[in-house]
């Protein structure tokens, strides 16, 4: 059954986007909104999968982090070396491979990010092996898909959606398929893009070419212009329940009582240090002493720059319902993570010197 997997996450836009299926009735531009962890990326896939497109019909450009949930995919496979857990690998790694899409090489101009290109055609190869690997293999082949894998996540950690690749689809668009099939833009993180990006994917909404759809994946759809929610479809992802928690877990033979969520899950299955995370945003709001250079060797190691300043937002709010922060501090903290998270995207600006900003303001007003 169609949307199966996603009903038991999503039933209410499950439903829909059968019905939409089925009546051949697919809008060419959609918004996937929500929360992050939400299964936005999952669904835009399922779309594509039930309308029985090709992966090489389909394009993903998104500016997400993918080093957490690939290396928890890894750890997952090398523990159980089951049929589960081996799809679950080839997945989440398929989404990164497909921001490495042929069409999008056209707008790479350096050596360097070329040969990404060349790598991520063998990181496919090691994924076809997977599909037929036995249970003893299992190991070897992780390592050699760790290796080969994560060099793409860091070439893809800072970027966000550019007018290059926005081009490049534009083309790709304009070109149909031998067979005359559909083709999917999925493109999450639009929220983060320059104007120049932006207005040039209006110009395709405006005229989307035929058998042509664009997902567009968004945590907060009120970044997005109004000209661009005016072309799209919107569907709004819950936070995942407890019984949707439940199922995800289940298939994976994950022990659902220890990660209250996904992120927690993909974070401690990547090793990172949530605790410390956790322990140093606390401090910094309450102007208290912490490690400053362990933090920041843990940030860097696993890139959970975002995953900080959401912690330092939810440490805010909470100081702020508790009595111990007023109003106008708790703005100030607010805006300037937002802003700095805002502007760093727009200006391809690394996390680590968004991070430093932060800290440096918050602890200036905090004296």
């Amino acid at each position: 059954m169609i949307f199966g997997g996603l009903e038991h996450t999503q039933k209410d836009i499950a439903l829909e986007l059968r019905s939409l299926v089925q009546s051949a009735g697919i809008p060419n531009a959609l918004l996937f909104w929500g929360e992050p962890y939400s299964g936005r990326m999952f669904a835009a896939r399922e779309l594509c999968y039930a309308c029985n497109v090709r992966p090489e019909n389909v394009i993903i450009v998104s500016d997400r982090n993918h080093e957490s949930r690939i290396r928890t995919a890894l750890a997952l496979y090398r523990k159980n070396r089951n049929a589960s857990a081996r799809e679950f690998l080839s997945d989440t790694v398929s989404v990164l491979l497909q921001q490495y899409h042929g069409a999008l090489l056209e707008g790479i101009s350096s050596t360097a990010g070329k040969k990404k290109f060349a790598d991520a055609a063998d990181v496919s190869d090691i994924l076809r092996e997977l599909e037929t690997s036995t249970e003893d293999k299992a190991p070897a082949l992780a390592d050699r898909l760790e290796k080969a894998v994560l060099p793409l996540c860091d070439a893809n950690r800072t970027s966000s959606v550019s007018i290059a690749q926005v081009r490049a689809v534009r083309d790709w668009c304009a070109t149909s398929a031998m067979d005359g099939s559909r083709k999917f833009v999925i493109l999450e993180g639009l929220e983060n893009a320059g104007e120049s990006a932006v207005n040039a994917l209006l110009k395709i909404l405006e005229e989307p070419p035929a058998l042509c759809h664009f997902i567009l994946i968004s945590s907060n759809a009120g970044r997005i212009p109004a000209t661009v929610l005016s072309r799209v479809r919107r569907f709004r992802f819950n936070s995942l329940d407890k019984d949707a928690l439940r199922y995800i877990y289940g298939r994976l033979f994950v022990d659902p009582s220890k990660y209250p969520d996904l992120e927690s899950f993909f974070l401690q299955g990547s090793g990172a240090d949530d605790s410390l995370l956790r322990e140093c945003a606390a401090a910094l709001l309450e102007k208290r002493d912490f490690d400053l250079p362990a933090l920041t060797a843990e940030l860097e190691k696993t890139q959970m720059w975002d995953r900080f300043f959401s912690l330092v937002l939810q440490e805010t709010e909470r100081a702020f319902n508790e009595g111990r922060l007023g109003q106008r501090m708790t703005q100030y903290i607010t805006d300037c993570i937002n802003d700095a998270v805002i502007k760093g995207g727009t200006f391809n600006q690394t996390r680590r010197l968004t991070f430093d900003y932060v800290v440096f303001r918050i602890r200036e007003v905090n004296r």
